[in-house]
């Protein structure tokens, strides 16, 4: 009889166990869900929600259709209040079926599109911890991915496909061709690619870009092609000072520009250094991290959910959830996805160092998917 009675509570007490964990994790999606629904929700009611593709991508590619050029001039205030479209026409041509919809349906269905890839960049990746996904979906850069709509949550699931399918060429060389193509951050990728011998994936994936680049600049009659590189030029002496780049921590401490510069060159070029010695010696999780860190680093341009390629290697590195997971949530103490403003300035950029020293400094946890070639 003792025995027996041992034996209940036995199993209560592992019962419990096993319950009190399964709660949290149900609060804790619960809270994420809540969460998202609210933002989009007020967002949407404010009319801004999607707020690139409301204010940038679709007034552009009306413009294309109405004959105009779909690039601003250089005194154009909308670059100012981040209105412009700035990117190459690619992804214009891409978002011209939306300009036959309401924008409000237009906005709703992207902001979901944004939720479906961010979790679909976490399953490529292998995790299956519901908590990763729930506390990635309460980090304020997914959060501003989702609600801003842009490039960032997308290029995210490129780095997740690049490593993914890193042991073999076509697929990692699409996609890393389309998206540096359309956005220049993750050109820091190819030195990680080049270093690894990847040789036939990199001059794939610059061959893809190339001809992508060249096809949609013809199929807009080149419109705005010669002056593309002032806007550009244009862009970052507008915007740098004002975000949370190393450029922007410079300015907010007074040091000038030039001084944040030379500190982007700097580290971003360690970062790529140590990122070629790591790969060389085999070590292909902490070389990635490099890579990473490396463009965000280099970026003299800088916001919020440019934060959410750091969802990459720390699902990589971390792909159950631990106290690391919790890093990110961080940036809310910075809650403006816009200008960075007084020392908030500085709390994505030691958010993000914290983040990436941890993650270099302690080994990789055991994956049970590690390449293309293992079971989704």
């Amino acid at each position: 009889m003792r025995s027996a009675a041992d034996a209940a509570a036995m199993a209560t007490g592992a019962l419990r166990q096993s319950t009190r964990p399964c709660l949290l994790t149900t609060a804790l999606i619960v809270l994420a869900v809540t969460m998202m629904l609210g933002l989009a929700g007020a967002s949407a009611v404010e009319g801004l929600l999607a707020w690139d593709v409301r204010f940038a991508y679709v007034p552009a590619a009306e413009a294309l259709l109405e004959g105009r050029s779909p690039y601003p001039a250089l005194d154009d205030p909308i670059l100012d209040d981040q209105k412009g479209y700035v990117y190459p026409p690619q992804l214009l041509i891409a978002v011209l079926p939306l300009t036959f919809l309401p924008v409000d349906v237009v906005a709703v269905t992207m902001a979901l599109g944004m939720l479906a890839l961010l979790g679909l960049t976490l399953y490529v990746l292998g995790t299956r911890d519901a908590r990763c996904y729930a506390i990635t979906l309460l980090s304020l850069p997914a959060a501003s991915g989702v609600l801003f709509a842009n490039l960032s949550i997308p290029l995210a699931l490129v780095l997740a496909l690049v490593w993914r399918y890193r042991t073999r060429v076509w697929p990692p060389a699409v996609a890393l061709g389309l998206a540096v193509s359309a956005k220049l951050l993750l050109w820091p990728v190819f030195v990680w690619t080049l270093a690894k011998r990847q040789y036939r994936t990199t001059v794939l994936a610059l061959a893809i870009g190339a001809v992508t680049t060249f096809a949609a600049w013809a199929a807009i009659g080149f419109a705005g092609l010669t002056g593309y590189p002032a806007l550009l030029r244009r862009l970052s002496e507008i915007q740098a000072a004002n975000s949370y780049s190393f450029v922007g921590m410079s300015a907010e401490l007074g040091l000038g520009v030039t001084v944040g510069r030379v500190v982007t060159l700097v580290v971003g070029g360690a970062l790529l250094a140590w990122c070629a010695v790591l790969a060389r010696g085999g070590d292909d999780e902490r070389s990635f991290t490099c890579a990473v860190a490396a463009t965000l680093a280099l970026s003299p341009i800088v916001w919020l959910h440019y934060l959410v390629l750091l969802v990459v290697p720390l699902a990589i590195m971390r792909p159950r959830f631990s106290a690391v997971w919790l890093i990110p949530l961080l940036l809310w103490a910075s809650p403006e996805p816009g200008h960075a403003n007084g020392v908030q300035t500085f709390f994505p950029g030691l958010a993000a160092v914290l983040l990436v020293v941890v993650l270099l400094t302690r080994p990789p946890a055991t994956r049970s998917v590690t390449s293309a070639e293992a079971p989704a």
